[in-house]
């Protein structure tokens, strides 16, 4: 069983250091892609805060640059990756956040997801599957409140998802009538839980940050309200 965890970044060194840390000594691989994002400001486009050394200092940890790509672009390049390196498991954790693990609990459940696929009635079953993590996020805007929930986190088979349209909207490669939309993971894994909170980041990172989620995000919800529309007309 061969388990991995998915990054993106850019000049964001000090939360991707906490962020490494806390999956390292959990995962077989971690897949860290630096590059700056389509449509940033600034006139480089590899990090030059330090962010590729961190990466490096971590032996279990693959650096790549991939500029000027959305953030939903960057994400599918490490969904290509985990497939070339044969990931059962794929982690998505972002450099802003960070992970608790009880590692044992956590990968005897990954093992039964395995056995369950392999021995089920219908046979070895190599589909693509989402899973929903328990995290704990805490927003610049309202660091007083911290909300509990479910996130699309943990993959089965990665190599066969992609991002597509929206953030939260996988398909099936193979079988794009297969797409799992915002809360429709097949379950909730135990064992790991994610932080997530902007105190290492500087206060003109964080704005900038926003003003790109808020650009991206405006420019989804068109889509969001066509592909939950469509779905919800779907299974009346």
């Amino acid at each position: 069983m061969r388990v991995g965890a998915g990054t993106v970044f850019f000049d964001d060194a000090r939360g991707l250091q906490r962020c490494l840390n806390s999956v390292a000594p959990y995962v077989d691989l971690i897949i860290a892609i630096d590059g700056r994002f389509k449509d940033f400001d600034e006139f480089y486009d590899i990090s030059i805060d330090g962010s590729k050394e961190v990466v490096e200092s971590f032996p279990n940890a693959k650096y790549y640059c991939f500029p000027n790509l959305t953030e939903i672009e960057k994400r599918n390049k490490y969904l290509e990756i985990a497939h070339s390196y044969g990931l059962d498991f794929l982690i998505v954790i972002d450099s802003d956040e960070y992970a608790r693990f009880d590692g044992n609990i956590f990968r005897n459940n990954l093992e039964k997801i395995i056995f369950q696929k392999e021995y089920s009635e219908i046979g070895l079953d190599s589909s693509p599957e989402v899973y929903g993590i328990k995290m704990f996020d805490q927003q610049f805007e309202r660091q007083d409140v911290t909300v509990e929930r479910y996130n699309e986190r943990l993959f089965y088979k990665p190599g066969r998802l992609r991002y597509s349209s929206i953030h939260s909207n996988l398909i099936d490669v193979r079988n794009t009538s297969r797409n799992f939309t915002t809360a429709k993971y097949t379950s909730e894994i135990e064992g790991i839980t994610l932080y997530n909170d902007d105190k290492l980041r500087t206060t003109e990172y964080i704005l900038k940050s926003r003003r790109y989620q808020h650009y991206l995000f405006g420019s989804e919800r068109i889509e969001r309200k066509r592909i939950v529309g469509y779905e919800t007309l779907k299974y009346k």
